[in-house]
């Protein structure tokens, strides 16, 4: 179903509702992702019924600007809302020969925090529900590493035995890049078992399984102290880089770009006291 149908959703103005119906078809056009599609559309559903204009056409930049400036975001929040208004606004300024008006809606700067991996008592403590579904979503991201939004997708078909108990995950990353990774037999028989006779390893109401954003809520309400999902990444992360000390093979693992964006997932297991003692006069 598009997301723009769903009954669900919060009312918006009427005229905006064709416009975004349409912008929405144009992005599954070009092959955009039901996860990107999802946010992109959330996001301007958000400006419809928060920006006072009833109609896209009238929407001008003083609007723009005052809307996003009176949101308390963070600047990672600010900078993905910027981009569904521009996307927006550049397609809506193409169809209808008319001006863009969120060209002063600029990327924002974003500070790059620190790794932040869970600790293990933490996803022990986590761990210790017996939710099955839940236990097996954490045990996703801590062991494998997965998104959230590769976490939801997974498939039957993604999911194949290999020799000695083990299996092969076939992960759909971002932007569309698939990835293979190694199960280790004993998330090989959870992931068998939970996925009997299903064609989704997490069945749900987005595109037939739970949605990316669900997968992060069901872990940060079970994880303790505000530890979130994407922080069970970093520990993969990390963990792995302090066995292997391969960081290129942590790269592909995670299905990262760069090898910049992986080190800011590795937190460095150096004793950094020792070093500055060492360095004493």
């Amino acid at each position: 179903m598009l997301v723009s149908k769903r009954p669900a959703l919060k009312p918006i103005p009427t005229e905006w509702e064709p416009e975004l119906l349409d912008f929405e078809l144009f992005l599954r056009a070009q092959g955009r992702t039901p996860a990107t599609i999802d946010t992109r559309i959330r996001h301007l559903r958000t400006l419809a019924r928060q920006c006072g204009v009833d109609r896209p056409h009238d929407v001008t930049s003083e609007d723009l600007v005052r809307w996003s400036g009176s949101k308390d975001w963070a600047p990672e929040t600010r900078n993905s809302y910027h981009a569904s208004t521009r996307l927006f606004f550049q397609w809506h300024s193409r169809r209808n020969e008319c001006e863009d008006p969120s060209i002063l809606l600029k990327s924002i700067k974003r500070p790059v925090p620190p790794p932040r991996p869970a600790p293990d008592v933490a996803i022990r403590e986590a761990l210790s529900t017996p939710n099955e579904r839940l236990k097996l979503i954490l045990r996703l991201a801590a062991e494998l590493g997965l998104r959230s939004a590769e976490i939801a997708s997974i498939a039957a078909t993604d999911i194949q035995p290999a020799s000695d108990g083990w299996g092969i995950l076939t992960v759909h990353g971002k932007g569309q890049k698939d990835r293979v990774l190694p199960i280790p037999p004993d998330l090989m028989f959870e992931m068998s078992q939970h996925i009997q006779g299903q064609k989704w390893l997490f069945p749900g109401n987005f595109h037939g399984h739970l949605s990316p954003r669900w997968v992060g809520k069901l872990a940060a309400k079970n994880l303790p102290d505000n530890w979130t999902l994407h922080t069970l990444r970093h520990r993969f992360a990390t963990t792995a880089y302090a066995e292997s000390q391969d960081i290129i093979a942590i790269q592909e693992a995670l299905g990262h770009e760069s090898i910049e964006t992986t080190q800011r997932y590795t937190k460095a297991s150096t004793d950094i006291r020792g070093l500055v003692q060492s360095a004493r006069l």
